[in-house]
């Protein structure tokens, strides 16, 4: 008996170890975002469409994620009006799996899931997609986010297409 809990208390020691490994790599992460704490006016081109909006980011959940608000103020194109939207963003490293992950969701009921992989600038971003009818996914990235400096940064794509035509998005924010 005594071997057995001493088996099982050495195997809950692990787990607690790698729990706290764990946490320590995602605050090592999450502290290397903290530029991207405050406001953002940006500025965004799809298409023959451009306008503007803002997005704000505050750490939560014990600092070890970042939530991202969005508003998008109303606006015209080809003489249809879209009202104003909004979007919150959860992001996070993910120590098990070395990429960090997004999670998206608008007021129009649209939402993503994004894996986010480091280049030496910013992140690679990969839509994913829990459903069993998706295209399998492609090895190039759908949208490049670049850290221009502390207080700026561009995000371009995805791509897809629109009123018959193929756009990408372009966005360049700027901090308040």
């Amino acid at each position: 008996m005594t071997k057995k809990l001493f088996w099982f208390a050495g195997l809950m020691g692990a787990f607690v170890f790698a729990a706290h490994a764990d946490t320590s790599a995602q605050k090592e992460k999450m502290a290397s975002v903290q530029y991207l704490v405050g406001t953002w006016n940006c500025e965004h081109t799809v298409g023959k469409f451009s306008g503007t909006y803002t997005t704000t980011f505050a750490p939560v959940l014990g600092n070890l994620w970042l939530k991202e608000i969005y508003d998008f103020p109303a606006s015209q194109r080809s003489g249809t009006v879209d009202p104003a939207r909004q979007a919150e963003c959860l992001m996070s490293w993910d120590p098990r799996r070395q990429y960090w992950v997004r999670f998206f969701a608008m007021s129009n009921g649209d939402w993503f899931a994004i894996r986010m992989n480091e280049t030496g600038s910013g992140w690679n971003w990969k839509y994913v997609s829990f459903s069993k009818d998706r295209k399998p996914e492609t090895p190039e990235a759908d949208a490049t986010f670049t850290k221009r400096s502390d207080t700026e940064y561009t995000i371009d794509g995805p791509t897809y297409p629109s009123a018959g035509a193929r756009v990408t998005e372009h966005h360049v924010c700027k901090k308040l």
